[in-house]
């Protein structure tokens, strides 16, 4: 019997595999190359990989038939997927971070980043405690066969604001350090590298759209995309750099 593709928790399924296989082999890439000199940034990278395969047995403790598996298990199922989100992505962001702290040569600057850094921790837990007071008041959520939190759209503002003060940070940040760069072709290659990051806004931007509107599945695929997207990103500084070096570029 084949894949129902018009099934909801197929289509979650295959999002989560397809998207996370790219994430976790760029991510193991990463870590390869970094054998021997691992810093912050790695530290930060495995840690986010770590929470998606939290994030990964979430998603399949979705099963066809919800009853197979108690109440208790399916609310924690939920919520392991929305405490992850928040983990995955912001410990990716964290990592690109810390990237640029290893990379700057100016230690004022590297100061001054790690209490940005402190900020994205802030952020995290932010978003856990909103998760909170916005799910616990409702309960009824619960009771479905397939529980799911209805998230209003204060969650979705915030999440866009963050989303993209955060990413246009990281974007900026790295061109004070390339801009010392004096091969040109190879400053607009860095940059590119680094301007990846929007990438993931532009993602954000469609989950923040799908939890205003539609809810439910679409808000689920377009959060695993992002989180894995991000954990993406967070890889490419390394492995790009890596790849340019690997073909003499």
């Amino acid at each position: 019997m084949g894949l129902n593709l018009d099934d909801p928790l197929v289509k979650i399924k295959i999002t989560e595999s397809v998207c996370g296989f790219v994430a976790i082999c760029m991510t193991v890439s990463r870590l390869w190359l970094r054998r021997g000199r691992y810093w912050w940034d790695d530290a930060w990278v495995f840690f986010s990989l770590i929470n998606l395969f939290i994030q990964f047995a979430a998603v399949f403790m979705h099963v066809e038939d919800p009853t197979a598996i108690s109440k208790t298990s399916r609310i924690a199922a939920y919520y392991l997927m929305a405490v992850t989100f928040y983990t995955i992505i912001w410990s990716a962001r964290l990592a690109i971070l810390f990237s640029i702290i290893r990379l700057d040569p100016n230690p004022a600057m590297r100061y001054r980043l790690k209490w940005v850094a402190g900020v994205f921790v802030a952020a995290i837990f932010f978003f856990f405690a909103q998760l909170m007071w916005v799910c616990e008041p409702e309960p009824g959520w619960k009771d479905a066969r397939s529980p799911q939190c209805r998230l209003n759209k204060e969650v979705a503002i915030c999440q866009v604001a963050s989303d993209v003060i955060s990413d246009l940070l990281l974007i900026m940040l790295p061109i004070r350090l390339i801009r010392g760069i004096r091969d040109r072709a190879l400053q607009r290659r860095l940059i590119l590298i680094f301007s990846t990051s929007i990438v993931t806004t532009i993602v954000s931007l469609a989950h923040a759209y799908y939890i205003i509107t539609e809810g439910e599945i679409p808000v689920v695929i377009s959060a695993l995309v992002e989180d894995c997207m991000s954990l993406t990103v967070a890889n490419l500084p390394v492995t790009a750099t890596a790849l340019l070096r690997l073909f003499g570029v």
